[in-house]
């Protein structure tokens, strides 16, 4: 290998220009000028050796000024700094250094990336005499390092992205899986709740009829045994008949929907001429609509082969369309089709009458529905004929429609399919026995409670007391109030605000008597209209109303009425009533103090049904007193112990009416909890029982200072309930005892009352807080069956539970307790 011997300067110059790696010479002065450089280094910066030497390191290579966070120009500074400090070599960290393009390369900075050293070079004499300044280009090292942790990261992230959403399907998963339970938990309280419901309306309906059944026999032995009866005494019991009769008819449609619910309705479906079975019934409502003032059109198209029918269900369905076609057909005429088609047998019923909203028409079939303000005949009704003949026309394996014109009538479609290969196999029968006629008897009941509502004048025999316009859209409680009052008043007696309005216009009267509930202009649009106008502003006016309650009373209040009387009142309360504002004019009796704390809105069901059932009661009742005070000895002692049992079955069911009605607004009274001295309650109850039967001696023990975290109202109710029960059943005991007392038990507390009285046999214990449930006879210890079940909701809304021990002839304990603070 030869080998030579650089001997000048020139060669060391080539040696280091062509090195490989990037160097700089720099002299060490405050400029770091350039006095040397590597074409290496001329490469990679994009510079030429004329445009870089003896120039100033940082003159050439400035920061990018496009990179506020550039720190390339400041940190290789320092380094050169701490070198000429320090006369030691200075290794830097990889820096960010973006090199400018030359303008022939479109200018600009590119991004670079190098690992600096600086290293010095020293004299003979020990002095500082250049700096090495010499980097490496990393700028690929760092992309693809940078390129390697992007990649990573949004490995990481997806990693993460990906757990989260495992964990978010586990959540939701899990949140699923919670509310199928929840759904199947409710499913099966909404299960129980409507066995419950059809459970209470079948034991409605059936308690109901027990009275019924004391009213109608008593009623229909006397007329057919009391022949000496004038003819009002003969009218005023058809009156009570006929009322009674169409409770009938509420209570067997809601023991229908109970049957129908649960299953149990059961048809028997026969092959019949439906062409003259429907033409007969129709020809039974023709005098109803003649005396209407109403024309009515009937063409049933003999039929070709006959329909399978359940005779009963369809004397319903023609019933409650025909009825709810006279209702609301005010004038016109009322048509009656009858044919065959491709798809069956077709029944149709129209009407000019009021029409229906059409907002309103996907609802006509839905229970307990009623059309708000429509105007008729009567608004009374419970909303359910509709719906209960749209079940049975279901059950006949047919369809029903509604197509209507406010204002221009409406047409009720049935159809029923040919045959009876639609229908259950065992409730076809090919005999032809005739119906039961149950649905005759409700057509016959609404033919005869179908009368004018013309003004009637009842003058007074006797010197004036006053007048009064009496306003009642109820024909009989219309005439029964005004035969109250005429005695002693004249009495103008009209059959809707309108009219009441007109008879205010024509003479100014001493009082007005107005029902809440009316067609055309109901009792507070009449109200309303009379403070309006000066002239009639200062008339007193009493409201009358089948909604009790405080809400009802207070409603009337701030309606600026007078007073407000509940159906149903006796004829001594109205006449009181009646003669107090007469002779003190606009004084205002302070009812709301005398009634119960606020009591919200029945359901739809027993709003609607309550109010038919008191009207009729009012009647049978009212009707029954007169005939019994104004027989003159008339009436044989037989006659009058059936007027007496009429009375007393009347009294039984309007108190099983008020207490259905508590039991409803139990459920629906806000609970306001506080603390409650029980202790003083239960004081007050028995000392108030003790007034009541002053004959009575019971021991009583109650433990002092038990308290309670409820609502004292409804706990109030409870503990009356219970301390009757054990006051009631005590009756018979030589020396009866009720205690109350308070122990605890686990973590709560466990009230109890405890009697000596007739006790009940623990084999029935399971049915003791079920409503309409006795455990004694009505003739021993009479009641309701409400009380029990009433308390029970009342511990069920506070989170608790009651429970009861006894033996029969030894006595009863009830123990209950009440559960944590919140809603129920």
């Amino acid at each position: 290998m030869n080998m030579s011997i650089l001997r000048n300067a020139a060669d060391f110059q080539s040696l280091f220009e062509e090195a490989p790696g990037l160097f700089l010479v720099l002299c060490p002065e405050p400029g770091f000028r350039i006095v040397a450089v590597s074409n290496a280094y001329l490469r990679a910066t994009l510079t030429t050796r004329e445009a870089i030497l003896g120039h100033g390191l940082f003159e050439i290579f400035p920061d990018n000024p496009d990179d506020p966070q550039a720190t390339g120009t400041s940190n290789l500074r320092a380094s050169l700094q701490r070198v000429c400090a320090s006369r030691a070599a200075d290794s830097m960290a990889v820096q960010k250094y973006d090199i400018r393009r030359p303008e022939i390369d479109g200018g600009g900075f590119e991004e670079r990336f190098w690992s600096p050293a600086n290293t010095p070079v020293f004299a003979a004499d020990g002095s500082m005499t250049y700096i090495i300044h010499r980097v490496e280009d990393v700028t690929e090292f760092v992309r693809l390092s940078r390129h390697g942790q992007v990649q990573q990261e949004r490995s990481e992230d997806l990693e993460r992205r990906n757990q989260e959403m495992q964990a978010e399907v586990l959540r939701r998963s899990a949140e699923l899986a919670a509310a199928n339970q929840e759904l199947r938990q409710a499913n099966a309280k909404m299960a129980e709740l409507d066995r419950a419901k059809t459970a209470f309306f079948n034991n409605i309906s059936h308690e109901f009829r027990t009275p019924l059944t004391l009213i109608l026999g008593p009623v229909d032995e006397a007329l057919a045994e009391a022949a000496s009866l004038t003819v009002q005494q003969r009218e005023r019991l058809a009156h009570i008949q006929g009322n009674a009769l169409r409770l009938l008819r509420l209570v067997n449609a809601l023991l229908d929907f109970a049957r129908i619910e649960a299953g149990r309705m059961r048809g028997t479906f026969r092959p019949v001429d439906l062409a003259r079975v429907t033409g007969e019934l129709v020809g039974m409502f023709e005098s109803a609509v003649t005396r209407a003032g109403l024309r009515l059109d009937v063409a049933c198209q003999p039929q070709t082969e006959p329909a399978w029918i359940d005779r009963d269900m369809w004397e319903k369905i023609v019933f409650n369309l025909l009825s709810n076609a006279l209702k609301f057909t005010l004038q016109g005429e009322i048509t009656i089709r009858l044919s065959m088609t491709a798809e069956g047998f077709e029944f149709r019923v129209s009407d000019t009458g009021v029409g229906i909203p059409a907002e309103e028409l996907p609802r006509m079939f839905e229970r307990f529905h009623r059309v708000e303000g429509a105007r008729g005949r009567s608004i009374e009704g419970s909303g359910i004929g509709l719906s209960l003949v749209a079940e049975l026309v279901r059950l006949h394996g047919g369809t029903i429609a509604v197509a209507s014109t406010l204002g221009a009538g409406s047409t009720f479609t049935i159809t029923l399919p040919r045959g009876h290969a639609h229908l259950p196999e065992a409730a076809v029968d090919g005999s032809t026995a005739p119906a039961s006629g149950t649905g005759r008897q409700a057509i016959g009941e609404i033919l005869y409670g179908d009368r004018s509502a013309t003004p009637v004048v009842f003058q007074r025999p006797r010197a004036a007391g006053g007048r009064i316009v009496l306003a009642e859209d109820n024909p009989d409680l219309r005439n029964f109030t005004a035969g109250i009052l005429a005695p002693y008043y004249e009495v103008e007696a009209v059959g809707d605000g309108e009219a009441a309005l007109e008879a205010v216009s024509r003479r100014i009267p001493d009082l007005v008597l107005s029902d809440v509930m009316m067609p055309r202009l109901d009792g507070f649009g009449l109200l309303r209209r009379l403070r309006a106008d000066s002239g009639t502003s200062t008339i007193p006016v009493i409201l009358l109303s089948a909604r009790a309650g405080e809400d009802a009373l207070v409603a009337g209040m701030e309606a600026s009425a007078e007073d407000y009387l509940a159906k149903p009142f006796s004829s001594r309360e109205l006449l009181a009533r009646v003669g107090t504002h007469l002779a003190m004019a606009r004084l205002r009796r302070k009812w709301a103090e005398e009634l119960q704390q606020a009591n919200q809105e029945l359901e739809a069901f027993s709003y609607s049904v309550s109010h038919d059932l008191r009207a009729p009661l009012r009647a049978i009742d009212g009707f029954s007193k007169a005939l019994s005070e104004e027989s003159g000895g008339r009436i044989d002692a037989a006659g009058q112990h059936y007027l007496q049992r009429i009375r007393a079955g009347t009294a039984r069911m309007s108190q099983l009416i008020d207490d259905l009605l508590a039991l409803a607004r139990i459920t629906r009274t806000s609970l306001h909890r506080a603390p409650v001295d029980l202790s003083r309650i239960v004081r007050r109850v028995l000392a108030d029982l003790a007034e009541q039967h002053p004959g009575r001696i019971v021991h009583v023990e109650v433990m002092d200072g038990v308290t309670a975290d409820g609502d004292q109202q409804l706990l109030a109710i409870a503990l009356e309930n219970l301390l009757s029960n054990a006051w009631k059943f005590t009756a018979r005991c030589e020396k009866a005892c009720i205690a109350f007392t308070c122990d605890r038990s686990g973590a709560e507390n466990v009230f109890r009352i405890r009697d000596n009285g007739a006790g009940f046999d623990m084999a029935y214990a399971d049915k003791l807080f079920a409503p309409f449930q006795r455990l004694h006879r009505e003739a021993d210890f009479p009641g309701t069956g409400i009380g029990l079940a009433t308390v029970r909701r009342i511990i069920a809304r506070h989170g608790g539970r009651i429970w009861a021990e006894a033996a029969l002839g030894s006595g009863a304990e009830f123990s209950f307790t009440i559960g944590e603070r919140h809603e129920r």
